[in-house]
């Protein structure tokens, strides 16, 4: 993968590029760190995690043709990955409906997720990551999606089929109780972390 090629220009170079298999190999390099950390948030197996990754990108190579109307490339990418892990879920649990799994989803935030910045000191990691670990599910998963993965609020709502004021309501509430749990200077370098994030996470996102 080129160094610094935004993910939007890697997806369409392999939608329309003459050259499919080296843009699906950059494709494929380009998000699975993205789709791996996401999945083993919501799926604590990884070989599941793997698997599905894979079962998706072979998906992605055999509709290489018919996926030229895709605007979002991270939203189709993240909600197909989703929809796979909770499908793979509902057969091996043998759940009947699969929104039931929903509630079932447990994310937890490690001190490695909050390794990208030196700001955070090994005392205050260990404070926010019991932090964020004491937020709501769906807070997490907002918050995972928004500062971890740089999505929009509206591709967090197409992700997780939420409308817009949800998405708002989740993240507001998620720093209010964060600002609850932890002090002012704590807190200044958790908007200061978190807004890097988004920096980094937009600038390979494009």
């Amino acid at each position: 993968m080129g160094k610094g090629k935004a993910k939007s220009t890697i997806w369409s170079e392999f939608v329309n590029g003459n050259n499919q298999k080296k843009s699906y190999k950059d494709l494929f390099d380009a998000y699975y760190d993205g789709l791996y950390g996401y999945g083993t948030k919501i799926c604590q197996r990884p070989e599941v995690v793997k698997d599905c990754i894979q079962d998706l990108f072979q998906n992605v190579w055999e509709r290489r043709g018919e996926l030229d109307h895709i605007d979002s490339p991270n939203v189709y990418l993240f909600v197909s990955l989703r929809r796979k892990i909770l499908k793979k879920q509902k057969k091996n649990k043998k759940i009947g409906d699969l929104s039931e799994l929903d509630p079932n989803i447990f994310i937890e935030f490690s001190r490695e997720d909050l390794i990208i910045t030196d700001e955070i000191k090994h005392k205050n990691k260990d404070k926010l990551q019991k932090a964020l670990n004491k937020l709501p599910e769906r807070q997490k998963e907002v918050i995972l999606l928004h500062f971890f993965n740089g999505m929009s609020y509206g591709e967090i709502e197409e992700i997780l089929s939420i409308n817009r004021q949800s998405v708002y309501n989740h993240i507001y509430r998620a720093m209010e109780t964060l600002r609850s749990l932890l002090d002012n200077e704590i807190m200044k370098l958790v908007i200061s972390m978190m807004l890097s994030f988004i920096s980094y996470s937009h600038f390979f996102i494009g």
